[in-house]
């Protein structure tokens, strides 16, 4: 299942955290066979954050993790999507967001395990 944690610096409403969520579950639908019904989002609010030694007002990390490895070109309109989502519900400007994506071969949840080159 994909994984997202987002630290921000902002303290949100729950109707922002909503419109958040459901903006990052579109942003995933980009990547095949992913869909916002399997997202597992971790929203860290609240977060001092400093960039370069200078503390941020108005910053968000996302921490992207997901089974499996997609094409380059997917990832970019992937990541681009997640900072439009965040921009257009928080107003947090572009160069004041960072994302990373961690693929992984391997995954558990909901009982099973999952491997991308072993399998029982």
């Amino acid at each position: 299942m994909p994984y997202m944690k987002v630290s921000l610096t902002q303290k949100l409403t729950e109707e922002k955290r909503k419109e958040l969520v459901d903006g990052l579950g579109k942003a995933l639908g980009i990547i095949p066979g992913k869909d916002g019904s399997m997202l597992i989002a971790d929203l860290e609010e609240g977060r001092t954050m400093y960039v370069g030694g200078k503390r941020q007002e108005a910053f968000a990390f996302i921490d992207v993790r997901y089974y499996s490895r997609f094409e380059y070109h997917i990832k970019k309109k992937f990541t681009k999507a997640v900072f439009d989502a965040i921009h257009r519900v928080l107003g947090i400007a572009y160069e004041n967001m960072s994302l990373n994506i961690a693929e992984l071969s391997s995954w558990g949840g909901f009982g099973d395990f999952k491997d991308e080159f072993y399998s029982d």
